[in-house]
């Protein structure tokens, strides 16, 4: 599979790729716009790396506004590069004002030439972009049933365009039969006669259906195979629930918090919290004013929520919803939730609401980076109708995490299940270096609204 690890983090090879090669075009055809068209006697090398630098930068930081480090929007933008001419479009605004505003002294012909270089270095890599990034993996699933069905709608979903699903092969007689493409025979056969590069093991009843010689033929041809779980969690980034077992965490080395990333880890909250804290100062006073002009009740709110070891501590937030919004008792929040003022719709579109938690951070009940604390009522709920969602309590909750930037809002059991996914493969994996990963995504669904309700 085309997937690396750095720090127990899976991530894509080609979409790292992508970026990078991405990065080097860009470049250099900035760097050469600029000093062919200004002329080599009329700009200084120096002037020329450092305009290449700023256009490659923000061309760059827009295709990831755009989700174009998506390999699968990528691809689906690359027949009509609406996307990518949005992009380009905002990056070469926003340098060339820059430009102008800062460093008016610049030659004119220096400039432009730097920003067709970053246009036409954006463009063919792009519609290259079968080449730099090369073919998805090759997938066989071994397993016709439920199982196997929900291993092919994840890979469908969030795969990310990783993986080329070829079909199925039944592994027993009475096993439920999968909508797509489905074989019979020997595995080993099938996996040779079609190509693939991997086979994943997703049978119902492993015990009785499991065929060990023929998977190992496939693993001495070359084949990667893997179970379902430990796919998900290479692919995907996520612990399917349904695919899990209580083993594949027990013995998991990962799963153990050493000394030194405990002290990394607070450190950091510390350190974020307090500056955050003293950025959002003036801030947090404009949104008081404003909570306050706009309804009655009090500037903030306070409930239960359930912390680290299932310690019950209260979250604090400004105020967003009427005064009697739980008067028939705790409730799911909704999209356009009719409880929420008009000051807090705007105020949860921009996440401003959450800025008290900061304090929560400094005192220790939260951290940065952590699954999303759960009101009482509705750990007892999920609790009793989701397997393994105990497990949330195994790490302190967080401001932002892993499930917050990969799934949507949840307002049901089955979100929760969802984003439970997530969250334990945070718990399983985590490490400074995904910490600062989830922050740096955070920044865009932060400044882009995404996943507020």
């Amino acid at each position: 599979m085309a997937m690396a690890r750095v720090f127990n983090h899976w991530f894509s090879s080609r979409k790292l790729s992508l970026f990078l090669l991405e990065q080097a075009m860009l470049f250099c055809a900035a760097a050469a716009g600029a000093a062919l068209w200004a002329g080599p006697r009329a700009l200084h090398s120096h002037v020329a790396v450092g305009l290449a630098v700023l256009f490659t930068a923000l061309v760059q930081a827009c295709l990831y506004a755009a989700d174009l480090y998506d390999l699968k929007v990528a691809q689906a933008d690359r027949g009509s590069g609406a996307k990518l001419l949005r992009a380009g479009g905002v990056a070469l605004l926003v340098a060339t004002l820059a430009v102008g505003a800062f460093l008016p002294s610049l030659p004119r012909g220096a400039v432009l030439g730097a920003a067709a270089g970053a246009v036409f270095g954006a463009v063919a890599v792009r519609y290259l972009l079968h080449l730099v990034i090369g073919k998805p993996s090759r997938v066989l699933i071994l397993g016709a049933g439920a199982r196997a069905q929900d291993l092919a709608r994840s890979i469908e979903q969030d795969g990310e365009a990783a993986c080329e699903l070829l079909g199925f092969v039944e592994a027993g007689k009475q096993e439920p039969r999968s909508s797509g493409r489905v074989f019979s025979g020997d595995v080993a056969h099938v996996a040779e006669r079609l190509g693939a590069d991997a086979v994943v093991v997703a049978c119902e009843d492993r015990r009785a259906h499991l065929p060990v010689d023929a998977l190992m033929r496939c693993r001495l041809s070359g084949r990667n195979v893997y179970e379902d779980a430990s796919f998900s969690e290479r692919v995907l980034r996520r612990l399917p629930v349904n695919q899990l077992r209580q083993s594949d965490l027990i013995y998991a080395d990962e799963l153990q918090l050493s000394k030194a990333r405990a002290f990394a880890k607070r450190l950091l909250d510390l350190l974020a919290a307090c500056t955050l804290a003293l950025l959002a100062a003036p801030v947090m006073l404009v949104v008081a004013a404003l909570v306050k002009l706009d309804s009655k009740g009090p500037l903030f709110y306070s409930q239960e929520r359930v912390g680290l070891r299932g310690k019950v501590f209260k979250i604090t937030k400004f105020r967003t919803m009427r005064t009697d919004a739980e008067k028939a008792g705790a409730q799911w929040a909704q999209k356009n939730d009719p409880r929420v003022t008009r000051v807090g719709k705007w105020l949860r579109l921009c996440r401003l609401d959450e800025l008290p938690q900061l304090f929560a951070v400094l005192s220790g009940d939260m951290t940065l980076v952590g699954p999303r604390p759960e009101r009482p009522v509705f750990v007892s709920q999920l609790t009793e109708a989701i397997p393994f969602y105990a497990l949330r309590e195994a790490v302190k909750p967080g401001v932002t995490g892993w499930a917050q930037i990969r799934y949507p809002y949840g307002a049901s059991v089955e979100d929760a299940k969802n984003k439970l996914e997530y969250d334990l493969y945070y718990i399983k994996n985590g490490s400074l270096f995904l910490d600062l990963s989830i922050l740096f995504h955070t920044v865009r669904h932060v400044l882009l609204g995404r996943g507020a309700r």
